[in-house]
C-alpha cells in the first residue's frame, strides 16, 4: 500500500512527504559538497601542516620506544646483580637499599649495586614517563586536527543560514542553487492549497 512505510520505515514513492524528503536530502548533498570545495584549500593546508608534526612527532615516540627498552634492560641487569648479593631486597616491581648491617662483611659492595639499580630504574621510569606525554600529544593532535577540520565546516554552514550568505553560496554553486530552487519550489507548492478547495479526486 502507498501510504505504508518501507520495511526500515523509510518513505516510498507516491507517499506523502516523499518528494519533499527527496529533495532535501540532494539540496543537503549539494550543500555538504559546496562546503568541501570551498573549504578544499585551507583543509589542506591545516591537514599538511598537522602532518608535518605528526611524523616528527612519531619519529621521536620509536626513538623513545627504544630508548625505553634498553633503559628497562639495564634496569633488569642491575637489580638482578643487586639481587645476586640481597634476594630478599629485590621484588618484581620495587628494590629497597640494603640495611646498615647489609653493608660489611659478606654483602660488601652490596649500596654500590644497589645505587647502580636505582639509578638505572630512575632513568628508565624518565623516559618511561616521556614517552607516555608524547603518545598523549600524538592522541591530542589527532583529536585537534578532527575538531580543526569540524569547525572550519560548520562555520560556513553557520554563514549559509543567514539569508546573506545563503544568496552568496547559491551565486557561487550553480548545482546547490538548482538543488534549492527545487526544493524551495516544492515546499511552496505544498503550502498552496487546491484551486477552489477542491482537492484529489
Amino acid at each position: 500500500m502507498a501510504d505504508e512505510p518501507g520495511a526500515f520505515g523509510e518513505l516510498l514513492p507516491g507517499q506523502a512527504g516523499f518528494e519533499e524528503a527527496l529533495a532535501q536530502g540532494q539540496y543537503d548533498f549539494a550543500k555538504t559538497r559546496f562546503v568541501r570545495t570551498l573549504t578544499g584549500d585551507g583543509v589542506a593546508r591545516v591537514v599538511e601542516h598537522a602532518a608535518a608534526r605528526r611524523v616528527k612527532l612519531r619519529a621521536e615516540i620509536d626513538n623513545l620506544r627504544a630508548l625505553v627498552r634498553l633503559r628497562h634492560e639495564t634496569a633488569v641487569e642491575h637489580a638482578r646483580a643487586y639481587a645476586e648479593i640481597l634476594p630478599h631486597r629485590v621484588g618484581k616491581t620495587w628494590i629497597q637499599p640494603p640495611g646498615q648491617m647489609e653493608k660489611v662483611g659478606a654483602f660488601h659492595g652490596s649500596e654500590r649495586f644497589y645505587k647502580r639499580a636505582e639509578k638505572a630504574t630512575k632513568e628508565y621510569v624518565e623516559v618511561r614517563d616521556i614517552l607516555v606525554k608524547r603518545r598523549e600529544q600524538l592522541i591530542k593532535m589527532e583529536e585537534d586536527l578532527r575538531h580543526a577540520l569540524d569547525d572550519r565546516e560548520a562555520a560556513l554552514i553557520r554563514q549559509m543560514e543567514s539569508p546573506l550568505g545563503l544568496q552568496s553560496a547559491l551565486q557561487r554553486d550553480p548545482l546547490l542553487n538548482v538543488a534549492y530552487q527545487k526544493l524551495k519550489a516544492l515546499r511552496e507548492e505544498l503550502q498552496t492549497p487546491p484551486a477552489d478547495g477542491i482537492g484529489d479526486l
